[in-house]
């Protein structure tokens, strides 16, 4: 018990007064907004290790239970905004998905800037107002670069393109609604399916380009095209061969420039291809944000033009069989380190992303939001079972308290009327009061037996029948082992049922604890049997099997303290009647004054 009291009390100081946490009033983007939340880049070797700044970067926020409370949010998303660090500039984003009852929500927010090799940068997402309205701007979260970002998460109808350029799909045959590494993707069968971009101005490769996708493939494929522009000028093929990545451009005199096929495509898992051609530079093959491969690219680009077909070449033969997601096409060729930002954001997002503390209020600091609900429905069936022995446990104690402080607090009051009552009578044996306002006084019950104890008892209820106080001495004995005995049973009395409350303080945080160790035991069961471990599912298991020891402390205290005021009370009590007892058996002893 003192070492789990102990713990909790130095967990709260270190929250208090962490670097993280603050209380010092900050400002706030807007009164209107009830809750805000920093979200952190880490772009140093520990993070996304990206050493330039980036401008007007893209990022894919993935809010899910473990960073984010879905009930202080509206359910369409529609109040979600995000302002960058100076808390005064509003940033372009827009919900590619959101799903209250999964708990989960796909963000895209174009970031002004991101600074490389740094953990200090951060925008602020707020959130909570029911009355906003608007907000999402899909064209405008895109650079001018980006001429096409097309998500794939349609369930029918050609894929839309979610940049301003509306380069929007003109021709579709695909499997569509398969889940992808990013909400939902595409399948595409080979037999013609296919996805093709209609060529329109912007997708102008004159000044480089950048052709990027998410791509898993379940078997070695057969010279596949997964990108593919050909025309009489110029030709551009992104392909898999077997599992070995390429890409080449060929010009209208025969002359080509083509990467190795060194790069492998892994087998059954999705993976972020990218390619990037500069002119008088280098075409470069990416995967996963790291380059592969590459080739010199001597002087200007051929001409580009035609139709942009994912999937396939224009007349066939060259089929990808596999699963696509998350397409971007852009007129400027990307920087190492910004595909590697883009595999970052895109991905799982644990290394580039730092999520802070909920704050209410607004403006300043405001108090953290606890994940209440989050804890409860991730609460496992052994772990409600604790809870509701603790709830028992609980009931019990406080039933207890509140009887016993209610007789206590009356029968001290009665106490207190019939020892006033019993100084001022010249006889101690017969007592003018009203027997039907002592039912709860200690000191009457004992007064009426020790009255009893004396010929039969008639002497305390009839005033005619009052005896001379002046006794024998066996009398006096048999009075006093009386008022003795009575003494013993008024106090048992008082103190019944407080073993009740013994076992709330000292049984509590041991079921707690049983349900916490019981709930670790089966979180890392489940891990082991599913063969990976992240924190993201280890975190809710362990949240619910703490919460079973956060349950045994609130049974605990307010036991403990209920404990030592109603024993307080009974002390009082107790010291009363042992000085009643002395004072009645002198009286009736001493009668006139005279000895016996």
């Amino acid at each position: 018990m003192f070492f789990t009291v102990h713990a909790v009390t130095l967990i709260a100081v270190a929250i208090l007064f962490s670097p993280g946490h603050s209380w010092a009033e900050e400002s706030w983007w807007n009164d209107g907004w009830q809750y805000r939340k920093k979200i952190g880049f880490n772009t140093t070797e520990t993070g996304a290790d990206i050493k330039e700044n980036l401008g007007d970067m893209t990022v894919l926020i993935r809010l899910h239970s473990g960073n984010f409370n879905f009930t202080n949010a509206r359910e369409d998303g529609g109040d979600i905004r995000f302002v960058a660090a100076n808390d005064l500039t509003l940033l372009k984003h827009h919900i590619e998905k959101i799903d209250f009852l999964d708990e989960i929500a796909l963000v895209w927010v174009k970031v002004p800037r991101i600074a490389g090799d740094t953990d200090q940068g951060f925008i602020n997402m707020y959130y909570g107002n029911e009355a906003a309205l608007g907000g999402q701007d899909a064209g405008g979260t895109y650079g001018m670069d980006q001429v096409a970002a097309f998500h794939l998460g349609e369930v029918e109808g050609p894929p839309k393109d979610a940049s301003a350029s509306n380069n929007h799909i003109e021709t579709f045959f695909g499997g569509q609604g398969l889940p992808g590494v990013i909400g939902n993707g595409v399948t595409l069968n080979g037999a013609g399916d296919r996805i093709v971009v209609p060529e329109t101005p912007s997708l102008d490769f004159s000044a480089g380009f950048s052709l990027s996708a998410w791509a898993r493939i379940n078997y070695t494929q057969t010279d596949a095209w997964l990108f593919s522009r050909r025309n009489e000028s110029g030709s551009l093929v992104v392909g898999i061969d077997g599992t070995k990545i390429y890409t080449v451009i060929g010009d209208a005199d025969g002359r080509t420039w083509a990467t190795e096929k060194s790069t492998d495509l892994p087998v059954g898992s999705w993976h972020l291809i990218t390619v990037t051609g500069s002119p008088g530079n280098r075409l470069s093959v990416y995967l996963d944000g790291m380059e592969m491969t590459w080739v010199n690219l001597a002087g200007s680009l051929p001409p580009l033009s035609g139709d942009l077909i994912v999937g396939d070449g224009a007349d066939g033969g060259h089929s990808f069989i596999g699963d696509v997601d998350e397409i971007g096409i852009y007129n400027q060729p990307l920087s190492g380190d910004r595909i590697r930002a883009a595999h970052a954001a895109q991905g799982d997002g644990d290394l580039f992303f730092t999520f802070g503390t909920e704050l209410m209020g607004g403006g300043g600091g405001g108090l953290p939001i606890f994940y209440l609900g989050g804890i409860i429905r991730n609460i496992t069936l052994d772990g409600l079972f604790v809870i509701l022995l603790l709830m028992l446990l609980s009931a019990a104690s406080w039933f207890v308290f509140i009887w016993k402080t209610t007789v206590l607090v009356m029968a001290g009051r009665e106490n207190e009327a019939f020892l006033s009552a019993f100084q001022s009578a010249d006889n101690p044996l017969s007592i003018e009061i009203d027997e039907d306002e002592m039912q709860n006084s200690n000191l009457y019950r004992i007064h009426r037996a020790g009255c009893k104890a004396i010929d039969g008892g008639p002497h305390c209820e009839n005033e005619s029948n009052r005896p001379s106080i002046r006794m024998f001495r066996q009398t006096l004995k048999t009075l006093r082992t009386e008022l003795e005995k009575n003494f013993i049973n008024e106090t048992k009395g008082l103190n019944g049922n407080l073993t009740v409350l013994t076992m709330a303080i000292s049984g509590g945080p041991f079921l707690g604890l049983l349900g916490t160790v019981w709930g670790v035991m089966n979180t890392f069961a489940a891990m082991a049997a599913a063969g990976e471990a992240n924190i993201m599912a280890i975190a809710p298991g362990v949240a619910s099997a703490l919460s079973t020891t956060v349950v045994g402390l609130i049974v605990a205290i307010p036991a403990l303290f209920g404990y030592n005021f109603l024993t307080s009370r009974i002390k009082d009590i107790t010291a009363d009647i042992a000085i009643f007892i002395d004072d009645f058996a002198l009286k009736v002893e001493n009668g006139n004054g005279e000895a016996i």
